[in-house]
């Protein structure tokens, strides 16, 4: 049971981690729902999350597996959580609209 909770918290640091460096660039921060250019101070405070998640995440592979083990189970997981979020973006990218107001209002 910790393992799974573990694995599901890795899969959550890898998505969220990608969805912020996502949302840090113009593009995206507009589609969002967030003026044109995203703002300095915001695309700072989503790329070390961004960076601080995927930390997070390498370290819960590690204290999952091991750092042998660990460390393929997080660069596998990383790629997932990359193409989810490409998937998220392309499909349904609203999805991720409450996480761009939670930072516009903590930015």
């Amino acid at each position: 049971m910790p393992e799974a909770i573990l694995l599901l918290g890795l899969l959550a640091c890898a998505y969220l981690g990608f969805a912020a460096f996502a949302m840090s660039q113009d593009r995206h921060w507009h589609r969002l729902g967030g003026s044109r250019h995203c703002p300095r101070r915001a695309c700072v405070v989503l790329r070390v999350a961004g960076w601080a998640l995927l930390l997070a995440a390498l370290v819960l592979a590690v204290v999952r597996d091991g750092a042998g083990f660990g460390s393929l189970l997080w660069g596998t997981i990383i790629t997932i959580g990359a193409l989810c979020v490409v998937a998220t973006l392309s499909w349904r990218a609203h999805w991720l609209r409450p996480l761009a107001r939670l930072v516009q209002h903590l930015g």
